[in-house]
């Protein structure tokens, strides 16, 4: 299982650095192993896009959280009503923490027990 979640580590890697296009290797992305790492891919990206839109708002804070499986990271917007918690993999939250509007998110609106 060790060789497949650095398989999952490495070509999430590779889609957010832009050094691989899903449309320029769509055979291989027919593969569920590719279709799974594609998701998860998609999910951290809308939580970055997220953060981006919702950051100017006054009222809005992110957050992580660690249940003993992995990290869980919660987006809050009072002003809309809106929350989402999303369970990351250890490496996509490494990816997101690195996001400018997501550190922006972080310090504006600190909570105790952050990890990292």
């Amino acid at each position: 299982m060790d060789g497949r979640q650095e398989w999952n580590r490495r070509l999430f890697e590779s889609l957010t650095s832009n050094r691989l296009s899903r449309n320029k290797y769509f055979s291989q992305f027919a593969n569920d192993w590719f279709k799974a790492v594609h998701k998860r891919y998609r999910i951290v990206a809308s939580l970055k896009k997220e953060a981006g839109r919702l950051g100017s708002l006054d009222g809005t804070v992110c957050w992580i959280s660690n249940t003993g499986d992995g990290p869980i990271f919660h987006l809050e917007s009072a002003p809309l009503q809106y929350s989402r918690e999303v369970a990351l993999q250890t490496h996509e939250w490494d990816w997101l923490a690195k996001q400018e509007e997501i550190r922006a998110l972080l310090q504006s609106n600190p909570r105790e027990g952050l990890p990292g």
